[in-house]
């Protein structure tokens, strides 16, 4: 019996929320329905979008207005809970809140590491969205949820990966009694849209607050 039969699927009902620090730009060549010809005269100097059938499947592309966020998260892994640097994921969560909560611990050892002090702060940008497909429910499987050991949750993802299946639902570490996703692949969610941005406060040595930062009024 394959891995996936001996599991659970679900589609949340929820609008799924991802944080990003807002220096990546906004728009990227996926944006655009015509994607192919717009990556290459982006190929001078973004080779990751323009080789992207190197961390994605021609039938899992996407392209037009709210995928660029979308298409990047694949395109430029990281090691994370449910992926390696030889594949991608959308990682997302079922609030703002705890969106936040999961970026800012990440990106506070990346600042302790250069030192950061407080006289800095971050601006991330939210997107949201819906779901396409159903996920694997992986809840209330501790080995799943280890603070630091990503390795059990790399090793199932890449098994669900090769059968087909599109993501997995988990347990916030960083939020306890929330949810978060990782999704493996592009279609397991609908395009997404931009919710809003918010500043947070660095105290030296984590995040302490954040605030949603409203329209600007002209000087």
């Amino acid at each position: 019996m394959s891995i996936s039969k001996r599991m659970s699927r679900i589609t949340p009902d929820w609008k799924h929320h991802r944080v990003i620090h807002s220096k990546y730009p906004p728009l990227d060549c996926f944006d655009s329905e015509d994607s192919l010809l717009l990556s290459e005269l982006e190929s001078a100097t973004n080779d990751r979008l323009v080789n992207w059938s190197r961390f994605v499947s021609k039938q899992d592309l996407r392209t037009g207005p709210g995928w660029g966020a979308v298409m990047a998260s694949f395109c430029y892994p990281s090691i994370g809970r449910f992926n390696t640097l030889t594949r991608g994921a959308y990682y997302a969560a079922d609030s703002v809140e705890t969106a936040l909560r999961e970026w800012t611990h990440h990106t506070a050892k990346v600042w302790q590491g250069f030192g950061l002090g407080n006289e800095v702060t971050a601006l991330t940008r939210c997107y949201t969205g819906q779901f396409a497909q159903p996920l694997m429910d992986l809840r209330n499987q501790p080995k799943y949820a280890h603070a630091d050991n990503y390795r059990p949750g790399q090793v199932i993802a890449e098994e669900l990966y090769q059968v087909g299946e599109f993501g997995v639902l988990y347990d916030s570490v960083r939020h306890p009694g929330h949810q978060a996703v990782a999704l493996l692949r592009p279609p397991a969610t609908t395009s997404v849209a931009q919710a809003g941005h918010y500043a947070l406060t660095w105290s030296g040595q984590r995040f302490t607050g954040y605030a949603r930062v409203e329209g600007f009024q002209p000087l």
